[in-house]
């Protein structure tokens, strides 16, 4: 029973370990507080065919929406880029970065996907503070709830706020940990959409 117990612990911290990390294998590593990881370098005579190669699926996982109804993160990629968030009522950089997500989403909402998900218990915020926080400052950006931790373990996300850039194919393309400014929150957005958002 006690060999049992160590292996069971011992397979639940290689997948923690996976997901944690995730990012760093699957996105240009060296990414620093407050900035957005490097970006994947591009040579003059590379091709398509070469840039598919490099492609980094964004992987899927559930959430609710504000109705309770549950969602996957699949059901937005593919068709438009994709601004994805996780944030918490009860972390200030979260809310600072607020209002220039809420600008963005005022002026591309309809043509990239911004989901913002709410992390609940991993940053000790509950739903109903989430929500009369985002009455009170009248933000309209569509948000999601995170169940049991699921969409935080996928990325192997442990502080917040993360934003992640996903573009049209579904596949990642940059991200940032902690507050981005309203130019690097832009610059991320012209990365996965630059036919829409222009460059800062």
């Amino acid at each position: 029973m006690g060999k049992k117990s160590t292996v069971i612990l011992g397979v639940a911290l290689v997948v923690i370990l996976a997901a944690a990390g995730f990012l760093y294998t699957r996105l240009a590593p060296g990414v620093q507080h407050d900035q957005l990881a490097q970006e994947p370098s591009q040579s003059e005579g590379s091709t398509s065919s070469s840039s598919s190669q490099q492609a980094s699926p964004a992987p899927a996982f559930p959430m609710e929406d504000a109705q309770g109804n549950t969602v996957q993160l699949s059901d937005f990629l593919g068709d438009k880029p994709v601004f994805l968030n996780f944030w918490a009522s009860t972390c200030s950089p979260c809310k600072q970065e607020m209002p220039d997500i809420q600008a963005l989403y005022e002026q591309y909402g309809d043509q990239i996907h911004f989901v913002l998900v709410n992390v609940g218990a991993a940053m000790k915020d509950t739903r109903e503070k989430a929500e009369s926080y985002l009455t009170e400052q009248g933000f309209t950006f569509p948000v999601y709830y995170d169940v049991d931790y699921q969409a935080i373990t996928t990325y192997g996300i442990n502080s917040f706020p993360f934003s992640i850039f996903i573009d049209a194919q579904g596949n990642l393309v940059t991200y940032g940990q902690g507050m981005l400014s309203a130019e690097l929150l832009q610059k991320g957005l012209n990365l996965i959409a630059p036919d829409v958002v222009p460059a800062p």
